[in-house]
């Protein structure tokens, strides 16, 4: 409300442009919103720090993260003249952008990732799907071809592939596996009479390994959305941050010359 008020006073004064005296307000205040935006990164690994809570921190973070560029558009009187700052402009509006959609992250994921975590840890799952596979491998170990081939394929059920990480946010069913298929009714009559103890025992713990990789997977899905969100925002930042030095620049030599 203020910013607003003092946007109108300054227009009907004056034509709005960044070098105005109340331009160059509008700038230095926008500088040193995105300073102590920065300075979030410092405080949120400075963890004996008495300067507030992180809580509070991370609250400010988004509001002065959307106010910034109504503030830089009060600087520029809503005109921009050059590619340097348009594209500073727009870099911010990402950023902000993203930062807004991370605290909708961080606020919803965790929830989601409660509904799906068990007692166990990743790793411990890890782990015990690792002796899951190797006790299928051992069943189908020096069996006949059909019990081989059935092992072979309900172990590679699992399987990471290339790039498993992203593909686990694009197609998350995909990266559970697939269930048996009609054609493995033929294989399975192939199994020899004395080994059907050695098929069904292999079938259960195929069944007991997916339901536990499924788990993992819904698990570490919603961990990739967090990681994903901060390759984004964290790069952007940087980006931000020497766009806004090269507009700085350019604007103290452009002062120099008149």
């Amino acid at each position: 409300m203020l910013l607003t008020v003092s946007y109108v006073v300054y227009a009907r004064r004056e034509p709005p442009h960044g070098g105005s005296p109340a331009g160059l307000a509008y700038g230095v205040l926008a500088l040193a919103m995105v300073l102590l935006l920065v300075f979030f990164g410092v405080r949120k690994r400075w963890h004996r720090s008495r300067l507030g809570r992180l809580e509070t921190w991370c609250q400010s973070h988004v509001y002065l993260g959307l106010l910034v560029v109504a503030v830089v558009l009060c600087h520029s009187g809503f005109r921009f003249e050059d590619r340097v700052a348009v594209l500073t402009f727009w870099t911010m509006v990402v950023v902000s952008t993203s930062g807004f959609a991370g605290a909708l992250l961080y606020t919803v994921v965790p929830l989601l990732l409660t509904g799906v975590e068990r007692d166990l840890p990743p790793e411990e799952m890890s782990r015990q799907l690792n002796q899951l596979a190797q006790s299928m491998a051992r069943l189908g170990s020096g069996r006949s071809p059909a019990l081989q081939e059935i092992a072979t394929r309900l172990l590679g059920e699992a399987r990471p592939g290339w790039l498993a990480g992203w593909r686990l946010l694009l197609a998350p069913g995909a990266a559970a596996g697939t269930a048996p298929d009609k054609g493995w009714t033929r294989r399975m009559r192939e199994v020899p009479p004395a080994e059907q103890g050695d098929l069904q025992q292999l079938m259960v713990l195929s069944r007991q390994r997916r339901e536990l990789h499924l788990s993992l997977v819904a698990q570490q899905r919603y961990r990739n959305l967090l990681a994903v969100w901060l390759y984004l925002h964290v790069p952007l930042s940087f980006a931000l941050l020497v766009l806004l030095a090269a507009h700085l620049w350019g604007a103290l030599r452009y002062l120099g010359w008149q």
